[in-house]
């Protein structure tokens, strides 16, 4: 039996061999480029979820429970320390990237992929203690008195602060400055959550009982949101990850170490 050999020009070998030559770089390009994409995660100051350090050493609730997930999978992370409307601009915009940890809306949703919930807290409205003239009864007394709340915050769309409630609303980066505003008497009121308040308040040097929680507007998921266009597998590998850490303990350790005083999730 004959075997058909096709008749080769010498121009058309030479580049025959050129390109099988090549192959083996191309498919270790292709395969290293697979094994080496980054999940881009972006944090922001935010306690007891985020502390954030100077020295790249970032603790927290979130980060401690996040670098536990990397250790479980096959995924490859670069943390971003960014502000928090930076954070949220920049999931949007990236994919394969994520960002934590954000309250759960319908709006965000629209967004964002939601990965998982980490944990539940009570939203409300926060006053001094010794403030005994405030009246909070509904949403819409807040617009009585003076508030500070985070740029880009949920609060801003829940409290329905555009355009018709904009006096005496003071919005600043953080959580952390809204509380300092609080307990220096510059504003009446701050929007938080029961955990990010008092915990905020106690590592800023506050006594945690010189303020109250006038108004609670009900509970809210906490968790780890992604852009619409990450990879699926890496976000199966998250929520997976987070099941075996709720089974194997170390999900209640790391909650037990964060927040020691507060109701568990």
């Amino acid at each position: 039996m004959s075997t058909f050999m096709p008749f080769l020009t010498p121009g058309f070998a030479l580049k025959s061999k050129i390109l099988l030559r090549g192959m083996p770089l191309m498919l270790w390009l292709f395969a290293y480029s697979a094994h080496s994409a980054e999940l881009k995660v972006y944090i922001a100051e935010y306690p007891p979820f985020q502390v954030l350090s100077e020295k790249g050493d970032h603790s927290g609730f979130s980060i401690e429970l996040f670098k536990e997930i990397v250790k479980l999978t096959q995924l490859e992370v670069e943390y971003i320390p960014v502000p928090w409307v930076r954070a949220q601009a920049l999931v949007a915009e990236q994919a394969n990237s994520l960002l934590f940890t954000m309250a759960r809306t319908t709006e965000r949703e629209k967004l964002y992929t939601w990965v998982a919930t980490i944990y539940r807290v009570n939203e409300g409205v926060f006053a001094l203690k010794s403030r005994n003239d405030i009246s909070v009864k509904a949403l819409d007394d807040v617009h009585q008195y003076s508030i500070a709340l985070p740029r880009a915050d949920v609060s801003i769309k829940t409290l329905n602060i555009f355009p018709d409630h904009t006096q005496s609303v003071y919005i600043v980066e953080h959580q952390e400055q809204c509380i300092k505003m609080l307990n220096l008497g510059r504003v009446e009121l701050n929007y938080n959550n029961d955990v990010g308040f008092f915990i905020a308040a106690r590592m800023l040097g506050f006594t945690p009982d010189h303020f109250t929680q006038v108004f609670v507007t009900g509970q809210t998921e906490m968790g780890i949101a992604a852009n619409k266009n990450s990879n699926p597998e890496s976000l199966r590998e998250i929520r997976q990850a987070i099941t075996s850490l709720k089974q194997n303990g170390v999900y209640d350790q790391l909650q037990a170490k964060w927040f020691a005083e507060l109701r568990p999730y």
